[in-house]
């Protein structure tokens, strides 16, 4: 049975006419009619009633007739949607973010994407930014977005710059420095700091040490924390002072200060990574990502 039988009885069955059927068919009405018994034999039903008044469909080619259509047409869908998805229209794409750096970007980009593709689900998956590096590598899903200080040499990876963020000391709202809008780093150098548990990212925490190693001051480390919240509190607390991008001002209370470090501006860098021809759709995300993005960009300025 062939695909070719099945269109040109169904053709017959929809026009119940020979003549009809053959000339939508491009088909002499001898071959359409060895077709039809050829079909009829090989299922070992009778489908079609012949007669001088012309064709009328049995019960069981009835039944066929309304079984094959429903599988042509499935048939049709599912060659569409391998196409889709060969050409990136069609499929799902695993998407890991660094929520921190996300939260109010993230939304506007799943809308827009799902509007625009909506043949391609997106998984989204929350990481912290060491598990969220490691993942990448593992290939445990399409695209990163992520910040890209640890990037430059990894093989294999396709990289597009997002934002810029700057970088902040975060203090109590008490502490003598709250109402600055800019400070110099040197300026802090005997606080006590609290940086991330280098056991949970250490590459926050390294972050934070190789700042001030480049204003020549290695920072008093007085609390590690477990979580960016425990963090902001400790500082709430004023157990302390921390470094922080300025994104991250959202997660803090009206009791704590985010200002900006003079010479750390546009430092934190957000990028999209992904692997080259791994899935054709992360292609179509990180093209969504990056339009909401320069959007953002254009709208700061």
């Amino acid at each position: 049975m062939t695909i070719n039988q099945l269109e040109y009885f169904l053709t017959l069955a929809r026009t119940l006419n020979y003549t009809k059927a053959s000339k939508l068919l491009h088909l002499t009405q001898p071959h359409l009619s060895k077709t039809i018994v050829a079909l009829e034999q090989e299922i070992g039903v009778q489908l079609l009633i012949r007669s001088k008044r012309g064709v009328r469909l049995t019960r069981a080619g009835e039944v066929f007739c309304a079984e094959m259509d429903s599988l042509l047409s499935r048939f049709g869908s599912a060659i569409s949607k391998t196409r889709e998805a060969y050409e990136g229209f069609y499929g799902i794409v695993d998407v890991g973010f660094l929520g921190t750096a996300m939260v109010r970007l993230l939304p506007s980009i799943v809308n827009r994407f799902r509007h625009e593709y909506p043949g391609i689900s997106l998984n989204l998956l929350d990481y912290t930014y060491t598990t969220l590096q490691d993942a990448l590598y593992a290939d445990k899903f399409d695209v990163a977005i992520l910040p890209d200080r640890e990037l430059d040499d990894a093989v294999g990876l396709e990289k597009k710059y997002l934002i810029a963020d700057d970088m902040c000391i975060v203090v109590n709202s008490r502490h003598p420095l709250a109402e600055r809008e800019c400070v110099e780093l040197y300026d802090l150098k005997n606080e006590p700091f609290i940086i991330m548990d280098p056991k949970v990212s250490v590459r926050d925490s390294n972050m934070v040490t190789a700042i001030c190693l480049e204003q020549d001051f290695l920072p008093k480390i007085a609390m590690e924390s477990n979580t960016l919240n425990n963090l902001l509190m400790m500082v709430e607390c004023n157990m302390g002072i921390s470094i922080l991008a300025k994104h991250m001002a959202h997660m803090a209370t009206e009791n704590v200060r985010f200002i900006n470090i003079l010479g750390y501006e546009n430092y934190f860098k957000l990028v999209c990574a992904w692997k080259k021809d791994k899935n054709p759709c992360a292609q179509q995300f990180v093209g969504v990502v990056e339009a909401c993005c320069a959007e953002m960009r254009v709208r700061k300025c």
